[in-house]
């Protein structure tokens, strides 16, 4: 099976650029990271811009690194699945450039397709330190199973989420409304609302709602009746879109397993399967119940977002803008923990450290913030002596200092 990778590497072509202009946050990490062996991977959902940011870093190894081209090798095994030896191989006899001798940069996407990947990468990064490897995918299977036992040591992961608001509006060409937030108020309410319906790059630029539901539809038709089927074996995909189209109407549910499989007529211990299948896909975002002791927290309540609030507003007929709001927190914080107590007192996300300090943050879709909207975060504060928490809302930025010295910042989400 002779590949022509010309076909994959358009910037062999004297003087092509690949069109992309807009970078992404996570574009300064991929770019920091040139100089050491390690592997990149870059993670993230289907149509999140993984292939992009790959092809931006190309971009830039060529024009600001003055690397030759014809030294960087780019390929997706969305099509064809060619093992490293084969693919190698081609671009040796295909370029003249012996990639055994001559320092390479390879850049596999969609590499979870590939059976085995990890070990035949591993082969070559250590019998050939010229060759440093880029490789993308949209499960997170590979990252917590596959690389961490063959690839542990040699690699560094980078997710790469939907947008943020910020990114959002670099793309529209409107960052200048965030210099005088209160003179364009009604500007930056209306363009976070347009937000929440258009988390991904592509989606910004379709002007029709209908068009944009098609487009978020389509994303998570393909991840359930095409990707996981590639990944793990099941019977029922249609119970993976109910479960979706569930969290679509409740974004940050409390799911009840036993309740649920009972109405969707499975076991518990499957609808338990289907759930890691989304989680591995991206598709959904669980968090524990939080206590001190983090390993009892994961017995205990589970609560589960889609990653994008766009989701939600694809699927179903309503949600509100509020869970709209928190649905779109979830997607950008690293947090994994909420808090709720017996007597159903709850903060949205509770944030710990790698030193163990704890953060609780509120996302309130409001201007304003009143007593009552701090109330539950300044409970969790005083059952756990924590001295700082965080809102996140629509409002200017400020500090609230209470009479017990307990700090809350007001934090515009970004």
């Amino acid at each position: 099976m002779e590949i022509n990778l010309l076909k994959y590497n358009r910037h062999w072509e004297k003087g092509y650029v690949y069109p992309y202009q807009k970078t992404r946050n996570l574009f300064t990490d991929i770019i920091n990271s040139l100089n050491n062996k390690f592997i990149v991977e870059l993670i993230g959902l289907r149509r999140v811009g993984k292939s992009t940011l790959l092809y931006q870093t190309i971009n830039y190894l060529i024009k600001e690194k003055k690397v030759d081209p014809y030294k960087i090798i780019y390929f997706t095994f969305d099509e064809k699945q060619p093992s490293i030896e084969d693919l190698l191989n081609f671009f040796s006899t295909q370029t003249q450039i012996d990639f055994k001798k001559e320092k390479i940069l390879v850049f596999l996407d969609e590499v979870q397709k590939l059976s085995n990947f990890q070990n035949q990468i591993k082969i070559y990064y250590d019998l050939y330190p010229n060759i440093k490897f880029f490789i993308s995918g949209s499960t997170s299977l590979f990252i917590k199973k596959k690389t961490q036992e063959s690839l542990a040591g040699r690699i560094v992961s980078y997710l790469l989420k939907p947008l943020s608001f910020l990114e959002y509006l670099n793309f529209k060409d409107k960052t200048e409304l965030l210099d005088k937030p209160l003179l364009y108020k009604k500007d930056l309410e209306n363009e976070f609302n347009n937000f929440l319906n258009s988390q991904f790059i592509e989606s910004i630029y379709l002007s029709k709602i209908q068009e944009r539901k098609e487009y978020f539809r389509s994303i998570v038709k393909k991840i359930i009746y095409e990707d996981l089927p590639g990944v793990f074996s099941f019977d029922n995909p249609q119970i993976l879109f109910s479960i979706v189209e569930y969290l679509a109407q409740y974004p940050g549910a409390v799911i009840n397993f036993i309740n649920l499989s009972r109405d969707l007529k499975i076991s518990n211990k499957t609808l338990s399967l289907y759930f890691s299948y989304l989680e591995d896909s991206f598709l959904i975002k669980k968090l524990y119940n939080f206590s001190r002791n983090l390993i009892s927290s994961e017995k205990k309540l589970k609560k589960y977002y889609l990653a994008s609030p766009s989701f939600s507003f694809s699927l179903v007929d309503f949600v509100s803008n509020g869970n709209l709001f928190e649905n779109y927190f979830a997607s950008q914080t690293s947090s994994s923990y909420f808090w709720r107590d017996v007597y159903k007192n709850e903060v949205d996300f509770i944030a710990v450290d790698k030193q163990k300090n704890i953060v609780p943050m509120e996302v309130k879709y409001k201007t304003e913030i009143n007593s009552t909207d701090i109330k539950n975060l300044l409970l969790f504060m005083k059952k756990y002596q924590v001295r700082k928490g965080e809102v996140y809302y629509l409002g200017a930025e400020k500090k609230l200092v209470q009479r017990d010295g307990k700090i809350i910042n007001l934090i515009f989400s970004k």
